[in-house]
């Protein structure tokens, strides 16, 4: 009968050390002398592994590939890229070190061989992995918690669990978790031992933890150190405590991220002191709050460039605790279609900015300007509030011209975990759109009634916005989700003279899948209505051009260029003999609700993995108009694709290629009266002909930054 191995917590780390050991004694303990001699590594491969992934591995080992460009035909030989040797010391450890690995994870068993390729100067190297079965977590105790803390809820939590492999990682990290739970009870003070017992014969492991909680404390004494021009009543106003509450552990690190979310320092700690535990007849934890005040000014330039924008720029200033107090005032400004617009016009429309060419509205430049004041921590700590003011000229592709000079005043709060805004913004403003599209909203076509459509308005709107962010990466995230609802009204009571209510709901989520690879999936619903708007003493029912649902381009359905998913109109100067338009253009029209849906596979490039990737993709949507007889729909678009992708320090640049293999849009035409100037309906289902070849069904797109 074959005799049961164990493994207690006493000769717990016995087999490392050995293997340690021979990792470090292994090979020759005097280096090469004639580096210059050691071939090139020019691949690093894992087979047979499964469990644990080849970033993983990759990142345990010494021996590393050189980089791509380095064996590239002619790059290699002019130097380019970084040439990494191949240590034969090294490479026998990494058998060791990929050893130990898979024993922290449970896998005792696993065996790993090499094979190696030679050439004449370099090196491609394989690890082959026999995992093996692992040793399975047979149960999991956690004593010394009866009438403090629910177990098996506590059990749930831990990233350990019955009947997956005994990680040594997760075993360590369930410590901390009950250690967590523990002081965020208020046991400041709580210590947890933990064990386990391994048979090697059965692969089972048996776990245990014992906590002593202590005593429950309060928080006494609160000492600042480290600030100097902020006051000591600024940071305890950022603190999600004071004394005498209960000692929570979150407390703490809620206090330590308000800090950094102050922009008032540039490092913040709070924990408990070195001398923290007072007698009396309560038990007092003193917290130390240590911080680094970071720099009070701050100012930033960047530039771009983009397809629709063409060259653009942006600068802003922070002066953070202006007048103390923590306020912070922020100055900003942006300009874009530099270069081919008044006043900058250096002919570029005619070249990297030709989609601008033809645009209604590219005459000057797009500019905005803004000036905040912020106070955070107004009432309670998540309570904050801004004034602001801004001026803007800003326009959507062949859709509208939106001038406005206005203000706003915000508060902000949470609810829970989800930081809510309520503003309140007021505007002089005016938005001038093509012609067509008041004919087609107003049924009046003359010069004078769009003059007064377009005329300069006081629009006023409440917001409310929820946003909830829980993703690693606000640039990049490959794990999370989004979400995002914000609801707008408009109408007199809130001092506007445009009325309507607004819905528009977001949520993204984000899944990392093996090896680099993230499923990214997106929808979105928005719905506006039109209440009444006051032009020229007479009340009429208007959604503004800029509060309508637009659709196509690189960030919602790409198999159709900018806004020409939804309804269009369009204007032509004449007709020619064959009955064809003469310089027809077209105009976006905006709809009253939208459904989007977007999934996307993103994966890295075996070439340069860290900086270029690709994505396959399917993006879907559906446009309504409101109509008398309600919402019609304009029917359900469906559009595949792929793209690449490259890492910059501005976020990803994206080229997209989309196949569309729907007709052009119908939509009414309309024919400039040369006498008066006036607009003619000449069709009211116009469709322009489209080419069948492939090449025809493939829409473009250049953007910087994810498509969501």
């Amino acid at each position: 009968m074959p005799r049961k191995v164990y493994e207690s917590s006493t000769v717990k780390r016995t087999a490392d050390a050995v293997l340690v050991v021979a990792a470090l004694s292994a090979g020759p303990l005097v280096a090469q002398t004639a580096e210059q001699h050691r071939p090139m590594v020019t691949g690093v491969h894992f087979d047979g592994n499964r469990a644990i992934e080849d970033l993983v591995l990759a990142a345990s080992i010494a021996t590393t590939a050189s980089a791509w460009s380095r064996h590239a035909f002619l790059l290699g030989d002019l130097g380019f890229g970084e040439r990494r040797e191949f240590d034969e010391t090294e490479f026998r450890r990494d058998v060791v070190r990929l050893q130990l690995l898979y024993r922290q994870h449970g896998f005792y068993e696993a065996r790993v061989d090499t094979t190696v390729r030679r050439r004449d100067r370099s090196v491609d190297v394989t690890f082959l992995i026999e995992e093996g079965p692992p040793v399975v977590v047979e149960s999991i105790e956690v004593g010394g918690v009866e009438g403090l803390v629910d177990s098996r809820r506590l059990l749930r939590r831990l990233p350990l669990r019955s009947g997956a492999p005994f990680n040594r990682l997760a075993f360590e990290a369930a410590a901390d978790t009950i250690l967590f739970t523990m002081r965020d009870l208020g046991y400041a003070f709580a210590e947890v031992f933990r064990n386990y017992t391994v048979d090697r014969i059965q692969r089972r492991a048996r776990v245990s933890y014992e906590v002593f909680p202590g005593e429950r404390v309060r928080v006494g004494e609160i000492v600042i150190e480290g600030a100097r021009t902020v006051s000591s009543r600024t940071v305890r106003r950022n603190l999600a405590f004071t004394e005498g509450s209960l000692f929570r552990q979150r407390d703490l690190v809620q206090s330590q991220l308000s800090l950094y979310q102050s922009d008032l320092f540039r490092y913040a700690s709070v924990g408990l002191h070195s001398d923290s535990l007072l007698r009396g007849s309560d038990s007092l934890a003193r917290v130390r709050v240590r911080v680094t005040e970071s720099p009070r000014e701050r100012a930033r330039l960047g530039a771009g460039y983009g397809t629709i924008d063409c060259l653009r720029g942006s600068a802003t200033f922070t002066r953070a605790n202006f007048l103390g107090g923590a306020r912070r005032l922020d100055i900003a400004a942006r300009v874009s279609r530099v270069g081919a617009s008044d006043p900058t016009r250096l002919g570029l429309e005619n070249s990297i900015c030709s989609q601008v060419r033809n645009d209604l509205f590219a005459d000057r430049v797009n500019h905005f300007a803004s000036i905040t004041l912020t106070q955070p921590s107004l009432v309670a700590r998540t309570f904050s509030a801004s004034l602001s003011g801004f001026t803007e000229r800003r326009t959507e592709l062949n859709a509208y011209e939106r001038t406005a000079v206005g203000g706003a005043a915000s508060i902000g709060f949470r609810v829970g975990r989800t930081p809510v805004s309520l503003t309140w913004r007021v505007t002089r403003a005016r938005t001038a759109a093509d012609p067509a599209t008041f004919c087609i909203h107003f049924d009046r076509c003359e010069e004078s009634t769009i003059a007064q459509l377009s005329d300069y308005r006081r629009e006023a709107a409440l917001v409310v916005q929820a946003v909830d962010s829980r993703t690693n990466s606000p640039v990049d995230p490959s794990s999370g989700r989004v979400t995002v609802v914000a609801l707008s009204h408009a109408s007199p009571a809130v001092w506007s003279q445009v009325g309507f209510n607004k819905l528009d709901a977001e949520s993204s989520w984000y899944r990392l899948l093996s090896r680099g690879f993230v499923l990214a999936l997106r929808l979105r619903g928005g719905v506006v209505r039109a209440l009444t708007t006051v032009i020229a003493d007479s009340a009429i029912r208007f959604v503004p051009q800029e509060e309508r649902f637009y659709a196509g381009g690189p960030t919602t359905v790409r198999g159709f260029p900018r806004n020409e998913m939804g309804p269009v109109v369009y204007v032509a100067d004449s007709l020619d003999q064959s009955g064809d338009p003469v310089n027809l253009r077209s105009s976006p029209l905006g709809s009253s609700a939208i459904v989007l849906g977007n999934l996307e596979l993103r994966m890295p490039s075996p070439i340069l993995p860290g900086r270029l990737g690709f994505s396959l993709f399917v993006d879907a949507g559906e446009l309504w108009e409101e109509a008398p007889e309600g919402l019609v729909a304009a029917g359900l678009k469906i559009t595949p694709g792929a793209g690449m992708r490259l890492l910059t320090p501005l976020g990803p640049m994206r080229l997209d290629v989309a196949f569309n293999g729907y007709l052009r849009q119908a939509g009414r035409l309309y024919l400039i009266d040369r006498a008066t100037g006036n607009l003619v309906l000449a069709d009211l289902a116009y469709r322009p002909r489209r080419g069948t070849s492939l090449l025809h069904r493939l829409q473009l797109h250049f953007s910087v930054g994810n498509a969501f």
